[in-house]
C-alpha cells in the first residue's frame, strides 16, 4: 500500500481475544455483525481512514478466541502513541487486543501460520454452571477419559480429513497433519486440546461429535479409522455446538 500524503503506514500483527457468542464468526459478512467488522471500524476511527485487518482462521458463528492473529496497515500519527490501548478502549468488551507488534511488510497473519491449537471445553456435571454458558457444552453425564483419548490419538498424523469437514467446504487439498489430540480432564470439566497445520470447516466440531458418540458408545472406536479411510462424513457423529470451541494459539 503506498503512502498517504502526510503519514507512512506501519504493518503491526495483533493477537486478539474475543467471546464469539454476539458475532457471526471472525470474517466480515454483508448483514451480520462479525468481529473483523468490528475491529475495522474501531482502527479505522483511530486511523482517520479505512483500516483492513486481516485473520488467520475464519472462526465460526459462536467460536471465541484466546489467540487469534490478525495484520493491518496503520498510518503514523503522534496522537496515538499507544495504539493497543487506544484500541481496547473504543472496542466492545468482549474484543480485545491482548499484545501488538510490528512486523515486516511480507508478514502475513494467514498464509505464515505454520500450527494453530484450539480447544473445546466440555462440562458433564449434573447442573450446568450458569457462567459457563456459550462457553461450554453440557453433556449432563460423566464421559469416559480412556476411551476419548483412544480414539483421539486415532487422527494423529497425516490424513485426508473429508470425513470430518463441513458439506460447504470448497477447498480441494483436504490433507492434514494433526500433532497433539487428547483430552485432559479436571473435576466435571473436559478439554479436547488439538493442533495441527491446518483445519477445514467445522473439522474439529465433527471430530468432537464422533468423539463423544464413540465415549456414550453408539460409535465404535474403529469408526475412526474407517471415516478417515472412506472420506465419508455420513459415518460421522453430529456437527458438535460453536459454544464449546477456542482458538488458542498460533505459531509462526
Amino acid at each position: 500500500m503506498a503512502e498517504t500524503d502526510q503519514f507512512q503506514r506501519i504493518k503491526y500483527k495483533a493477537t486478539i481475544q474475543y467471546l464469539g457468542t454476539g458475532y457471526h464468526g471472525w470474517q466480515k459478512q454483508k448483514n451480520n455483525l462479525t468481529v473483523q467488522e468490528v475491529m475495522e471500524s474501531s482502527l479505522s476511527r483511530l486511523a482517520g481512514e479505512s483500516v483492513k485487518v486481516a485473520g488467520a482462521s475464519r472462526t465460526d458463528a459462536g467460536v471465541h478466541a484466546k489467540g487469534q492473529v490478525a495484520h493491518f496497515l496503520f498510518p503514523t500519527k503522534d496522537s496515538v502513541p499507544d495504539l493497543k490501548k487506544a484500541a481496547n478502549a473504543i472496542l466492545p468488551r468482549d474484543i480485545r487486543i491482548k499484545a501488538l507488534t510490528k512486523v515486516p511488510p511480507s508478514f502475513h497473519a494467514q498464509r505464515n501460520a505454520r500450527k494453530k491449537r484450539y480447544e473445546y471445553h466440555i462440562y458433564s456435571g449434573e447442573v450446568f454452571p450458569p457462567f459457563l454458558c456459550n462457553r461450554a457444552i453440557h453433556v449432563g453425564h460423566s464421559l469416559n477419559l480412556s476411551l476419548l483419548n483412544h480414539a483421539a490419538s486415532l487422527f494423529l498424523g497425516t490424513h485426508d480429513f473429508s470425513g470430518f469437514a463441513a458439506s460447504s467446504t470448497i477447498v480441494r487439498n483436504r490433507v492434514r497433519s494433526l500433532f497433539v489430540s487428547n483430552f485432559r480432564k479436571r473435576g466435571a470439566h473436559y478439554v479436547y486440546r488439538v493442533e495441527a497445520d491446518g483445519f477445514l470447516h467445522h473439522m474439529i466440531r465433527n471430530i468432537v461429535g464422533t468423539l463423544l458418540e464413540i465415549s456414550m458408545g453408539k460409535l465404535d472406536v474403529e469408526t475412526v479409522t474407517e471415516i478417515l479411510r472412506r472420506r465419508d462424513r455420513s459415518m460421522a457423529g453430529p456437527t458438535a455446538p460453536a459454544e464449546g470451541l477456542y482458538l488458542v494459539k498460533i505459531w509462526y
